[in-house]
């Protein structure tokens, strides 16, 4: 009796497994606007399978490699050997990237200035366009920086710029100025970001940068900060309804890019030297967990 109750049992559970099977429900897209449809059913399905990502871009430098591990990233357009070069530790890792740069030395001049920077020009997945929603983040430590002296006037040292191509103004960029760093956007705007780094020399900053790129005053920035013993990201700057994309020539193939490193706005003396304001020859800047990430 046992042994057909057992017998029952295992057919009754079979037929209902195959009824379960047979019931379930089929997941079905439907848009009215075919247009989008594509583009929609795919970002939908990754979201419910979880098989998409919406980081763009992340550099750790855990390979020890100048780009990366990236082929299209440019580590740097300097010659010097020392220009860019892997440093250790990292942010919270192993290794990072260091830019160095030497005024008066042509080692370290590129793209027509004293600079060192790498940049994702040539990858076109990182570039971005008007209507795109991207968050920037990186980290950066100023190593052993020399203070500026209060009495010259400052030029600025560049660690960071989401910039256009074709010479238009740069979007936005962030460079220490006296003792602090301020966020320079557009033509004219500006902005302080850190009021005073100097007791982060030597330390890791961490900056995101919120940025819906409008070309038609529908555009808007916002800007964050994690200074040494913060957990949170503190918001420092926002530019609402603004023109982000400043740039004019989207009709020759104009593109926005992410550029990290070292740029010095240096001038020059009637003898045609190169100086900077306090007269201090070199810095070195680090970079860690480089990364854009998609907005929704």
């Amino acid at each position: 009796m046992k042994k057909n109750q057992t017998l029952i049992f295992a057919w009754q559970s079979c037929f209902l497994a195959v009824l379960l099977l047979s019931c379930k429900p089929t997941l079905t897209l439907d848009f009215p606007n075919q247009t989008e449809a594509t583009a929609l059913k795919a970002a939908m399905i990754g979201q419910l399978t979880g098989s998409s990502s919406d980081t763009i871009l992340k550099i750790d430098y855990e390979t020890q490699e100048e780009n990366g591990g990236f082929a299209l990233v440019n580590p740097t357009n300097a010659p010097a050997a020392d220009a860019a070069s892997i440093a250790a530790p990292g942010r919270q890792s192993n290794y990072a990237i260091a830019h160095k740069v030497v005024l008066g030395d042509p080692g370290y001049f590129s793209n027509e200035s004293y600079r060192s920077e790498s940049d994702a020009i040539n990858m076109p997945e990182a570039l971005f366009y008007p209507g795109d929603k991207r968050r920037y983040e990186f980290s950066v430590k100023l190593v052993d920086w020399e203070l500026w002296n209060p009495a010259n006037t400052p030029y600025g040292d560049n660690i960071f710029q989401l910039k256009v191509s074709g010479g238009d103004p740069v979007p936005i960029r962030f460079l220490t100025k006296r003792h602090a760093i301020v966020a320079r956007y557009g033509a004219k705007g500006q902005a302080t970001i850190v009021p005073d780094f100097r007791p982060h020399i030597n330390k890791w900053m961490d900056f995101r940068i919120d940025v819906l790129w409008g070309d038609k005053g529908d555009g808007w920035m916002k800007v964050y900060t994690r200074l040494p013993g913060q957990t949170d990201y503190t918001l420092q700057f926002e530019n609402l309804n603004a023109t982000t994309f400043t740039g004019v020539q989207l009709d020759r193939g104009q593109k926005g890019y992410i550029k990290w490193g070292v740029y010095r706005e240096a001038g020059k003396d009637a003898a045609g030297n190169v100086i900077t304001s306090d007269n201090i020859l070199t810095r070195i800047a680090q970079h860690d967990d480089i990364r854009i990430i998609r907005l929704p």
